[in-house]
């Protein structure tokens, strides 16, 4: 190797280091949520940057409210390595004191069972049909898809139901409109008349719930329920809308506001 080429290599390697190393901020994260770059990604960037974070609990609550999962969160705050979560129910992250963390759903395929975490989403109002229609709210995911991709169509998912709550009232599977401007939406409120507030039945997805026969792993205060759709769904943008709310919970969901679990049939 000659010494001009032996200088390159070193330049180019001291360069690629200090890539690697720029300063990640607060910023830089919701950026990327914003551009529905997936959540190993996301991780990948915060690792491999220098951290510049605000973790305050404003911070937080903010990424949050932007669709910061947990294991974005957990990687800015230097917790677990800035590893993202394998989705294994076997790991110990899925639980507090051994039993399912209520505030995250669990996803079962063929058997396999790994974690979905929630995300806040962005609320729009509008007038339809300039004005005719009235006004109209919706909650908007942000990326044309979710990160999380499917490849059944009938998925099954476990879900914490408070005790004081009947799990129809407590849980919605919606179909979610992608729009032009990268977004995904579902009407939750309008009216001409009068106002009612709601997803839109047109956009709700008929599921059944079934009582977990080993309630082992439900958290104090919660039974575990096994939610599918009636029927097979088609490929599309879904998410598994939670009334977090409007149903009082101890110790869990402490933010004013649903909790969506989005995800996207192939």
């Amino acid at each position: 190797m000659t010494l001009r080429k032996a200088l390159i290599l070193g330049l180019l390697a001291v360069t690629a280091e200090a890539a690697l190393a720029a300063p990640i901020t607060n910023k830089d994260v919701i950026s990327l949520i914003d551009a529905g770059m997936p959540e190993d990604i996301i991780v990948q960037a915060i690792k491999s940057g220098e951290p510049k974070f605000d973790t305050s609990a404003g911070a937080l609550i903010r990424l949050r409210e932007k669709g910061a999962t947990a294991a974005v969160l957990s990687a800015m705050l230097g917790k677990d390595g800035g590893h993202a979560s394998s989705g294994t129910s076997n790991s110990a992250k899925h639980y507090v004191g051994n039993k399912i963390n209520p505030e995250e759903v669990i996803v079962v395929i063929d058997g396999k069972e790994s974690t979905m975490q929630y995300i806040i989403p962005n609320v729009r109002t509008a007038a339809r049909a300039f004005g005719w229609g009235g006004i109209a709210s919706y909650a908007v995911l942000q990326g044309e898809k979710a990160a999380r991709r499917m490849e059944t169509a009938v998925p099954e998912f476990l879900v914490s139901v408070p005790k004081n709550a009947q799990p129809g009232n407590y849980i919605t599977l919606a179909n979610f409109a992608v729009r032009k401007n990268s977004t995904r939406e579902v009407m939750t409120g309008g009216g001409y008349m009068s106002y009612s507030s709601g997803i839109n039945k047109s956009r709700v997805i008929p599921v059944t719930f079934s009582k977990e026969d080993d309630q082992s792993r439900a958290q104090d205060g919660f039974i575990l329920y096994r939610v599918k759709p009636e029927q097979s769904i088609p490929s599309g943008e879904y998410a598994l809308v939670l009334y977090t709310s409007e149903v009082r919970t101890t110790g869990f969901f402490s933010q004013a506001a649903n909790s969506y679990f989005d995800f996207g049939i192939n």
